[in-house]
């Protein structure tokens, strides 16, 4: 919205005002530009710290995924290209794969409670399914870490 205003104010001042105006209007526009591109950095450094505290405590990140995914590649500016991308990878990789852990924590919970059974319901979880889709699909499937958690999850769960 403020980038808006200062268009609209360099746009009179281009066309209604003197040199000295002019220029003055153009400063302030830089100003304002400045000061959002550090508001918009501060923004991406606090979504990223969010994201991870949420992972850390097995917790999901849906509103810093979100607000990574709805950031335009050409909007992201030098100062947000580290943060967004570490929130990006974070959102894709890292979030799918806990919930997945998740699942397969549980599927090794329920066999070590009862070894004998011949099968459990953790092995027919809609979570596992759904992150299995989402890596299997994405640029991490051969990621070690997801390709040893499907291994774990085969142990536990053949067949499925």
């Amino acid at each position: 919205m403020n980038r808006a205003i200062a268009i609209v104010v360099l746009l009179c001042a281009a066309t209604a005002c003197d040199e000295g105006t002019k220029t003055k209007a153009k400063e302030a526009v830089n100003k304002v530009d400045k000061a959002i591109d550090n508001f918009d950095a501060e923004d991406a450094k606090q979504h990223l710290a969010s994201a991870k505290e949420s992972l850390a405590k097995g917790l999901d990140a849906a509103e810093d995924c979100a607000w990574a995914a709805r950031i335009a590649d050409d909007v992201v500016k030098d100062a947000l290209k580290d943060p967004v991308t570490e929130l990006r990878r974070i959102c894709s990789f890292e979030a799918p794969l806990g919930k997945a852990t998740r699942a397969v924590v549980a599927a090794e919970k329920a066999k070590a409670e009862q070894p004998e059974a011949p099968s459990y319901t953790e092995c027919s979880s809609d979570e596992w399914a759904a992150m299995k889709r989402t890596l299997d699909g994405s640029p991490f499937a051969s990621e070690p870490r997801w390709t040893e958690l499907k291994a774990r999850w085969t142990k536990v769960c053949p067949g499925s």
